[in-house]
C-alpha cells in the first residue's frame, strides 16, 4: 500500500501569517506518507529555502518545479518522496496563465519494482486560465493511460472531475465534502488516481499549520486496471 499526502503550505504561514514550518515537517513526518505534493512553497533566500527544509526534516528525496522567479530563486510546487527520484525522472510544465505562472511537476517513481507517475500542480484562481489549465491535464492524463498515474494538488475549484480518466479518491470513499480549506468551508485539493489504483482509505488532517490541510490518500495497486468507459 502506497500513501499519498498533498498539502499547500501557504509560504510555510498559518492563516494569520505565522510562520509553521517545523510544525509542518513534524506533521507530514507523523503522517508517514511514501510521496508528498506541496503547493505555495518557496525556494529562495528571501522566504526561506522550504523545499529543501521540508525533505532534509524527513530524510526525503526532492524534486522541484519552480512556477515564479522570487530574489534568488523560485516560488512553485514540490515533490518529496522516500522511492528514488532524479532529475532524469522528473519534468516540468508550464501551464497557460493569465497572470500568475502555474506549473505541473511530473515525475516517474518505482513502486515495489513498477513504475508509477505522480504529478503535482496548483491551478489558477482565474475560472478562465484553470479551465484551459484542467482541458491540458485532462489530455496529458489521457496521454499517460499505459501507467499508473497519481495527479494531486490545489486545483483551486470545489468541483473537480477527471473521470473516467481518473477518480477522485475522496468521493471514491465518500468524503467528498470533506473541507481542505475549513476556513471558507471549501474543497480545493485533491488526489485523483487512475484506474490502477484501489483506494483504501482518505482523510484530512486538521493540523491548524496552513490555510489548508494536508489530505492523504493509502492505495493499492491493481494487477491489472479498472476501465471504467
Amino acid at each position: 500500500m502506497i500513501r499519498i499526502v498533498t498539502y499547500n503550505i501557504h509560504s510555510g504561514r498559518d492563516l494569520w501569517w505565522r510562520k509553521r514550518l517545523p510544525q509542518m515537517a513534524e506533521t507530514l513526518k507523523a503522517l508517514n506518507p511514501d510521496v508528498i505534493g506541496l503547493q505555495e512553497v518557496h525556494q529562495n533566500s528571501k522566504y526561506g529555502y522550504q523545499a529543501s527544509f521540508l525533505a532534509d526534516s524527513l530524510g526525503y528525496h526532492l524534486a522541484f518545479s519552480p512556477s515564479i522567479p522570487i530574489s534568488d530563486g523560485e516560488y512553485g510546487n514540490a515533490l518529496l518522496t522516500r522511492l528514488p527520484c532524479t532529475p532524469s525522472t522528473t519534468a516540468t510544465i508550464h501551464l497557460p496563465a493569465k497572470k500568475e505562472k502555474r506549473t505541473l511537476l511530473q515525475a516517474s517513481l518505482n513502486w515495489r519494482e513498477k513504475e508509477i507517475a505522480v504529478w503535482v500542480t496548483h491551478c489558477s484562481l482565474n475560472q478562465t486560465s484553470r479551465s484551459v489549465q484542467l482541458n491540458l491535464l485532462t489530455k496529458l492524463a489521457r496521454q499517460q493511460s499505459n501507467l499508473p498515474l497519481l495527479l494531486i494538488g490545489d486545483f483551486n475549484a470545489s468541483l473537480i472531475s477527471f473521470q473516467p480518466i481518473l477518480m477522485d479518491c475522496a468521493a471514491s470513499q465518500g468524503k467528498q465534502q470533506l473541507p481542505t480549506l475549513p476556513a471558507f468551508r471549501r474543497r480545493l485539493d485533491y488526489i485523483f488516481a487512475s484506474p490502477h489504483w484501489h483506494v483504501k482509505s482518505y482523510f484530512t488532517s486538521n493540523v491548524p499549520w496552513s490555510d489548508h490541510v494536508p489530505i492523504i490518500a493509502d492505495l493499492e495497486l491493481l494487477q491489472s486496471p479498472i476501465h471504467t468507459e
